[in-house]
This record gives C-alpha cells, structure tokens and sequence, in this order.
C-alpha cells in the first residue's frame, strides 16, 4: 500500500513543451478482491484480504481501462472473464464505460456467479476524464 495519498488529478507532458503538446492523466490500478461463490452481488475490496480491506469505490469521472484476474463480472464495466484462469484481461465493454467518465463515485462490485467458490484477487486499472486545462476540474 502506498504511504501517501492526494486528491489532485495527475497529468503529464510525457517530456513535451506544455504550450506544444496536451497533457495526459496517468493510469492508476487498485489491487482489489472478493469472496467468490456467494451467488449475489459482492463489493470488492482494496487489498488481498476481502475480510479487512476496505471497499472499492471509483471516483466520479473514472474511466475503466481494464481488469487483469480472476473473478466473474457483470455488464457494468466489464463482462464475464474466467475465474479458473489466473492472469485472465478484461477489457470494459459493459454499459457504464465511456470515455467521459462515470457520473458519480461508485462502489465495484462483482457480480458472483462463480465456481469454484474463493477468494478473486484482480488489478482494476482506470484513469480519469480531464479537459487538460491548468486549474480545471471536469
């Protein structure tokens, strides 16, 4: 776990002048996991451990990249991949992902129709909508 956190958005000129080139926003990845097998919807929580990490929530404006795991998804931001097969990508292809972000924080839930039943360990990656104009929240 990281020692320090902000609130700020991170942008970048990947080396470039700031008049010449637009500023990127960094990707950021949550390691996150659930308890598979309960057959309900089930909120993922940050870290290795679903009994003390604490829940999952993207902020407003996320923009789902991918989630590299194992578990069983729903059509929110992305569809079924294997929970048998460790190291298994996911690209967001569900109803709640475009490219101007999510509307409001959310709390991640898995929807659970997974066997065997376990733990699912996963990397949800994200970024965020930005404008890239100094000062500007979007």
């Amino acid at each position: 776990m990281a020692t320090t956190s902000f609130q700020g958005v991170t942008r970048s000129y990947g080396g470039g002048k700031k008049k010449n080139v637009a500023p990127g926003v960094l990707t950021m990845a949550v390691q996150c996991c659930a308890v598979s097998g309960a057959g309900a919807l089930v909120p993922l929580k940050v870290g290795r451990d679903p009994a003390v990490g604490v829940n999952f929530v993207l902020p407003k404006g996320a923009v789902p990249l991918s989630l590299v795991g194992t578990a069983a998804v729903g059509d929110g931001f992305f569809t079924t991949i294997s929970i048998a097969t460790i190291g298994t990508t996911s690209t967001p292809l569900g109803a709640l992902v475009g490219s101007e972000g999510i509307a409001a924080d959310v709390q991640v839930t898995m929807s659970d129709i997974a066997t065997p039943s376990g733990t699912a360990e996963l990397v949800f990656t994200y970024t965020v909508a930005d404008n890239g104009k100094d000062g500007s929240i979007q």
